[in-house]
């Protein structure tokens, strides 16, 4: 019997259709996987290498510096900008084509804007020949210059010497790879060479704008492997950001970007001690702050408070960036942002310098200058003064040594802790005009008179009588002298030096010499007698005025939070010449040791050559060396013995040899110019000798003359602030000295420094009839620099108020006459001031009824 079921032949079937239906399904869909991978593989991978994902680094604001009472006196302000960014990776004749057509268009809009192109190109024709040249620089050196150009030409891919040796050359390949051509014959030459290949176009451009075209893709090669846009045009106008932003889809690379820009709202104000902003100076530089994570391209403080404080103001560093990470085109256009880091602002720097006070010691600094200047000019041409100087001005050669008049000025006021209330310096400049750049700041930076020297800092001058006080206090507090005892100007002061020609004397004229009688300490300053603080210089000694002087500050530096302070120099045989250390300016206080060891070395060479010998180099300098310390280290009567030894064992010189007067004369008395003596200590006691301070040192000398002998390093920073106004860092005042007995023997300091500008003191002519007369105490200083009187430094330093000081001022103008002449800043200053004092404490209470009576 059959089993077979007709019945189960539908549902069979069924199973059959579904397995084929499953089966056509599976088919299709690997069919479309086949064509995914083969046949759609080409435009998957061109959107892929359209599509380049790029972290562009942001950055926020430098940080404000603000004075003592908030105002502001630096601080970023937002701009716009235009930039360029290609990828490096974007090299075919075509892309160049259109970035090049791009950067074409948007030059036009900026300049039609009254925009400029922030970017210049490194070759440029010669303006005597017309040729193309190099222009990497100047100033600098030719290794300098080399590396640079080794590094361009390995980024602009131009490094074949035989290829593109000249800049002719270079011209020439840049200008076929950006597709450009500056005449019609060019661009036929192009199409002829190119015919055959894919067509591609040439922009006819005159040179100045393909120089421009060139300097930014320079630019952008320069910065290429940083993967981030270039900066081609600053703080450009509203109608540029318009017109690029509504044309970006055709101006390949280009964008608007919200910048910052550098202002200084007060101008000139404080110039020398804010400074200024820019580029990164030197591949030293720049290896340092790269670590940190700035580019190249950033800039940052050069000087000043921008300067020092650099690493609290700055917006650069790896610690305070931000960041977007994008997605651009194949026209490096940003299509779309996958993540976003808000960037920090830099911190606020607050100053301990008031604006006010800035503003008025810089205008009375300029007073004082310009006051000086004109009485000079009027002196040198009056008769009673050239008949006066008329051997000295026969004597000089005036073309090698013209007249040097007074033409800078400083002026520091302290407070009683060393807080600078304000650092004035003449002549000053405009902040924003040197920022700017152009031919504002090619005349700044060109003025012969350096403006952007800060004299308080960076100048050191002969003190002359203002270095007294030092001598007076060493003396009184080592009982070399008595508050009650007198001395007498006898005239030339002999002790060290018995030939009446030369031997040191007073400045008074003999028949005025009566007023320099009996004098006590309170007397010898107010007088200045030179005789009287000879006599102390010499009961002192050379080691103890020098560590009197070192106690005041006068030694060392005083930390002040400024680059490039200068270290005050005080005489002494270590000043003179320090045998401990190398014969070089760089490590001796002063420039007498590297002449000595010069003319010894010239000297005994010349000894040598005329008996047939010559000496090498390293011979007679070792021998010099020799000499100048065994000068230093032994007295003088063993000198002769000492020298001969040395001659002959250093340079084999004959007994015959070493015994002449041709030999040995010449080599003494150099020897002896690096001798210290009495004659020099007492020429230290006054300040002259081979001393020189610097402003900011004697300013903080005057304030602990007026404190009560309290050193403290001068600080000019009160805090620093976060943006979110948090206080970082709170500075205080440091002490360094405490000045022993100070509270027996200032006051007496203080009574002769108040009488210089009574009726009897040396200042009196330029205060008679002051109002606040009796609220100073002051100490005048001239200090010889030439035979010539007009070119004396002038120096002058006081406190006030008398009773309980809170200023002390120092003011410096070099080859300014005399200290009575300078003493008009600080007079006007002074004035000022106690007024403004007047006015903080008047009683202004109302009326009962709270109302004014009519």
């Amino acid at each position: 019997m059959n089993s077979f079921n007709n019945t189960d032949h539908p549902i069979k079937w069924r199973y059959l259709v579904f397995i084929f239906i499953l089966l056509a399904m599976f088919g299709y869909l690997l069919s479309g996987l086949v064509n995914l991978q083969l046949k759609s593989s080409e435009e998957y991978a061109e959107k892929s290498e359209s599509r380049r994902t790029k972290t562009i680094t942001l950055r926020g604001k430098r940080g404000s510096i603000i004075d003592s009472e908030s105002v502001t006196l630096a601080e970023d302000e937002l701009i716009y900008n235009v930039t360029f960014y290609k990828d490096a990776s974007q090299n075919t004749r075509a892309e160049y084509a259109s970035f090049t057509s791009s950067i074409i268009e948007t030059i036009d809009i900026i300049e039609k804007n009254g925009g400029t192109i922030a970017v210049d190109f490194v070759i440029a024709r010669d303006e005597e020949t017309g040729e193309w040249a190099f222009a990497f620089g100047s100033g600098v050196s030719d290794s300098v210059l080399q590396k640079r150009e080794k590094q361009w030409r390995s980024n602009l891919y131009l490094t074949s010497t035989t290829k593109y040796e000249t800049a002719e050359q270079c011209i020439t390949a840049l200008k076929k790879r950006y597709r450009l051509v500056t005449s019609e014959e060019e661009a036929a030459a192009i199409a002829k060479e190119e015919e055959g290949s894919t067509q591609v176009d040439t922009y006819l451009v005159d040179e100045e704008t393909m120089l421009k075209v060139m300097a930014i893709y320079s630019e952008m090669q320069m910065n290429v492997f940083n993967s981030q846009p270039i900066v081609i045009a600053k703080n450009v106008k509203y109608e540029t950001v318009i017109e690029v932003e509504t044309r970006s889809m055709v101006l390949s690379g280009m964008e608007i970007s919200v910048g910052t820009q550098r202002v200084y709202p007060r101008s000139t104000l404080a110039a020398q001690v804010i400074g200024y902003i820019g580029a990164i100076p030197s591949q030293s530089t720049w290896e340092t702050l790269r670590a940190k994570g700035y580019s190249y391209s950033d800039t940052i403080g050069r000087d000043g408070i921008e300067s020092s404080m650099e690493d609290w103001l700055t917006q650069n560093s790896s610690l305070r960036q931000g960041s977007r990470v994008v997605e651009r085109d194949n026209y490096s256009k940003i299509v779309r942002e996958l993540s976003y880091t808000e960037p920090q602002d830099g911190n606020t720097v607050k100053l301990t310098l008031n604006a006010s006070y800035q503003q008025q010691a810089e205008r009375a600094i300029a007073d004082n200058v310009s006051n000086t200047r004109d009485k000079q000019e009027t002196l040198m041409v009056s008769d009673s003064w050239l008949e006066t100087n008329k051997t000295d001005i026969a004597n000089r050669d005036w073309e090698k040594y013209p007249m040097e008049l007074a033409e800078h000025g400083c002026m520091i006021v302290l407070d009683m802790q060393d807080r600078v209330l304000a650092m004035a310096n003449y002549p000053t400049y405009d902040l924003n005009a040197l920022v700017a750049g152009g031919t504002e700041a090619v005349t700044i930076l060109s003025d012969e008179r350096n403006l952007l020297l800060n004299y308080g800092i960076h100048a050191r001058g002969t003190p002359g009588s203002i270095f007294k006080m030092v001598t007076a206090y060493g003396a009184l507090n080592e009982g070399e002298l008595t508050v009650t005892e007198r001395i007498t100007d006898n005239g030339y002061y002999t002790k060290y030096n018995s030939d009446l020609s030369t031997a040191p004397k007073c400045w008074i004229g003999k028949n005025y010499r009566y007023k320099h009688q009996n004098q006590t300490i309170v007397e010898g300053l107010s007088n200045s007698c030179n005789y009287f603080f000879y006599e102390l210089g010499s009961r002192l000694g050379e080691d103890r005025l020098y560590r009197y002087a070192s106690l005041f500050g006068l030694t060392s530096k005083t930390g002040i939070d400024l680059l490039g302070e200068v270290r005050s120099v005080v005489g002494s045989q270590n000043t003179l010449y320090d045998p401990t250390k190398p014969v070089n300016e760089a490590n001796q206080d002063t420039s007498l040791p590297i002449i000595v060891y010069n003319a010894i070395k010239k000297h005994l060479k010349n000894c040598g050559a005329s008996r047939g010998l010559e000496y090498d180099d390293e011979r007679l300098s070792t021998c010099a060396k020799r000499l100048m310390d065994m000068a230093v280290n032994y007295d003088e009567s063993y000198w002769l013995d000492n020298m001969r030894t040395i001659l002959m064992e250093e340079l084999n010189m004959t007994k015959e040899m070493v015994y002449l007067q041709a030999v040995i004369g010449d080599t003494y008395n150099y020897m002896n110019d690096i001798k210290w003596g009495g004659g020099q200590t007492i020429l230290t006691a006054i300040g002259q000798s081979v001393t020189t301070v610097t402003p900011i040192a004697v300013a903080r000398y005057v304030a602990a003359l007026a404190n009560g002998g309290y050193v403290y390093n001068v600080s000019i920073i009160d805090s620093i602030i976060s943006p979110e106004g948090e206080v970082l860092s709170q500075r205080e005042p440091t002490l360094i000295t405490q000045l022993e007995n100070a509270d027996l023997y200032l006051p007496y300091i203080k009574q002769g420094m108040k009488r210089v500008v009574d009726e009897s003191g040396t200042a009196s002519k330029y205060f008679s009839g002051w109002e606040y007369l009796d609220q100073i105490c002051a100490k005048t200083g001239t200090a010889q620099v030439t035979a010539i009187d007009l070119e004396n430094n002038g120096w002058f330093v006081c406190f006030a108020p008398y009773e309980n000081p809170e200023i002390a001022i120092a003011v410096f103008i070099p080859h300014g006459y005399s200290g009575g002449e300078t003493s008009l800043a600080a007079k006007e200053f002074v004035d000022w001031y106690m007024k403004q004092k007047d006015l903080r404490t008047t009683d202004y209470t109302l009326p009962v009824g709270n109302s004014i009576a009519p």
